[in-house]
């Protein structure tokens, strides 16, 4: 048997818990008041008005019940048609006999159904609180029919008005009491039903103030169109890494956001892509978007740009890094300051090693393989592959993937040994994949970086972004710093063995780059150290909770995809 969707599961769930609504609708209408109630009534309302409530709530019994059917085929027409009866149904058990119960169910169903329906055309099931709310309404109609089926079955009573009354006490009291009570099997059968009411009851109070759940990654729909924004208005080095599998998008403003949930908090990577001037207008967008689904928000690696507008919205900013930017026009081997770099390409070369250049575009299968196995021998013994904001997850798979560069290198016997890649942007190249399999000469990874230098400045790039460095305005030997400012120095540099910070920092220098500040973004002081948190887990220096793939999310192909369109302002290869 084919598994429901979600779509499939709500509908399921909404149209019986309908049609239990008008089981209940019928046998309220066909029996008659209480009379304490028919008195009370009978003082605002004359008795012929009852009577035609009664039957009026017969009728729409029987409608609902014909409706019911057209909800479980998923008919939108037909959710919308017992919703608006539902809301009258709820008049028409007041009007005939102030029967509340009945009422409120009605009205809750009616609200339940209004939700679920706004959802339904996109094949999705509707939100936690809603399947919650629908499943009490219907255990509980349910609870209901049970006692009344178990006593007519038993017998016994003066008539139907009684048997409806006792089905009420008995469902209350959980079974009966001593005046109402059934054998155990329909007991049981009320006591369960009763059950999945409560735990239908407390799903609903955990789900209205528990964060929403979302899933990790995007629709090759998403994909495309977040490719496409990237390739338009992508000026920052980081817009090329928004386009990872793993990230979310949310679209607002002619432009694009990316981020991952973790537990409660958005981590959104970098600054928002789109026209110019509008990403505080994005954010803001996803700040309400995220409110109403109890995230907080935290931005990692932000520009120095918008802060001010992001700080108008709310928000406080933290520096948190410093990324390394070379002008590969102004490089430079010689001169004292550049002894060092000097040396360490002069050494690869002297030594028989080479160093070349391949588009992604034109990565043959044999190249392919090479790549892979360097990839594969660099992962080894790697439990988890490090960055978000500013680091790919793939290879190849992607059409806007066949712009990147690769920069190789090979031992004399012309074994690749390792390579880098560049991602481009608008104006410039982003290094991303540093990767070595062990047994290369001092000043490896520095030639290749001088070649990839080299290569920016024959394409006309203007400048290239090398890496993020954490806290590198406070790691760095030089920096002047205050009381906390030392101190934040000396808890880093306990921490260097694992994140490398003063070392990145270090290599950096040596291309003699500009270093542009990157802030975390958040909500508030308190909810720093949890924002803090999951930025760690989003870039996996914290073990990350288990991930959540979307159902059909995309992915990327296993081999390269052909050369796109050039983007316009994107430096030619």
């Amino acid at each position: 048997m084919k598994p429901l969707t979600p779509a499939g599961r709500w509908q399921a769930l909404a149209a019986a818990a309908t049609g239990l609504t008008a089981l209940l609708t019928l046998i309220s209408s066909l029996t008659g008041n209480l009379p304490w109630r028919e008195r009370l009534l009978e003082v605002v309302e004359p008795r012929p008005a009852q009577v035609v409530a009664h039957v009026a709530g017969v009728v729409g019994g029987l409608a609902l019940l014909a409706l019911s059917w057209g909800v479980a085929r998923g008919r939108r027409r037909a959710g919308h048609a017992a919703v608006a009866l539902l809301v009258v149904l709820a008049a028409v058990h007041v009007a005939k006999g102030l029967d509340f119960e009945e009422g409120l169910v009605a009205l809750a169903l009616a609200l339940g159904l209004r939700a679920g329906l706004r959802t339904a055309e996109r094949a999705a099931g509707p939100p936690a609180p809603v399947l919650a709310a629908v499943a009490a309404v219907g255990a509980l109609s349910a609870a209901y029919a049970v006692s009344l089926v178990g006593l007519l079955d038993e017998g016994g009573a003066a008539g139907l008005t009684d048997v409806i009354r006792r089905a009420a006490a008995t469902t209350i009291t959980a079974g009966g009491d001593a005046s109402t009570a059934l054998d155990a099997g329909w007991a049981t059968a009320i006591h369960v039903l009763l059950g999945l009411v409560v735990l239908a009851a407390a799903l609903l109070v955990r789900a209205l103030g528990w964060p929403a759940p979302a899933q990790d990654g995007h629709d090759a729909r998403d994909h495309e169109a977040a490719a496409r924004l990237v390739a338009r208005y992508g000026g920052d080095s980081l817009a090329p890494f928004v386009l990872r599998a793993d990230k979310a998008f949310f679209f607002a403003e002619g432009g694009a956001l990316a981020y991952r949930t973790l537990r409660d908090t958005a981590v959104i990577s970098g600054d928002p892509v789109g026209p110019p001037g509008r990403a505080p207008a994005i954010l803001a967008a996803f700040l309400a978007f995220a409110s109403d689904r109890g995230w907080d928000v935290v931005m990692t690696a932000a520009g120095a740009e918008y802060l001010d507008a992001y700080r108008a919205l709310g928000l406080r900013t933290l520096q948190i890094g410093s990324e390394a930017v070379a002008d590969p026009t102004a490089l430079s081997l010689s001169g004292r300051s550049h002894k060092t770099l000097r040396k360490a390409v002069n050494r690869v070369q002297r030594r028989g090693w080479r160093v070349e250049v391949c588009g992604a575009c034109d990565l043959g299968p044999e190249l392919q393989r090479e790549l892979r196995e360097v990839q594969a021998a660099w992962r080894a013994g790697r439990a988890r592959l490090y960055g978000f904001a500013m680091t790919m997850d793939r290879l190849w798979g992607a059409p806007e993937d066949a712009r990147d560069v690769y920069i190789l290198g090979r031992a004399p016997d012309g074994t690749l040994h390792g390579f880098l890649r560049f991602l481009p942007f608008r104006g410039g190249l982003s290094l991303d994949a540093m990767r070595r399999i062990g047994g290369e000469p001092n000043g490896f990874t520095e030639a290749l970086v001088v070649a990839g230098l080299q290569h920016a400045a024959a394409i006309g790039a203007r400048e290239v972004s090398l890496n993020f460095a954490g806290f590198a305005h406070v790691v760095t030997a030089d920096a002047i710093l205050g009381r906390g400012g030392r101190l934040l120095r000396a808890v880093l540099r306990l921490l260097h063995g694992r994140f490398q910070l003063e070392r990145l920092a270090r290599f950096n220098e040596r291309f003699d780059p500009v270093w542009r500040p990157r802030f975390l973004v958040y909500t508030s002081a308190t909810r720093l150290p949890v924002a803090a948190l999951r930025v760690l887990q989003a870039e996996a220096y914290v073990r990350p909770p288990r991930p959540r793939p979307r159902a059909g999310a995309w992915r990327p192909a296993s081999a390269p995809i052909g050369s796109p369109a050039p983007v316009a302002g994107e430096p030619a290869r």
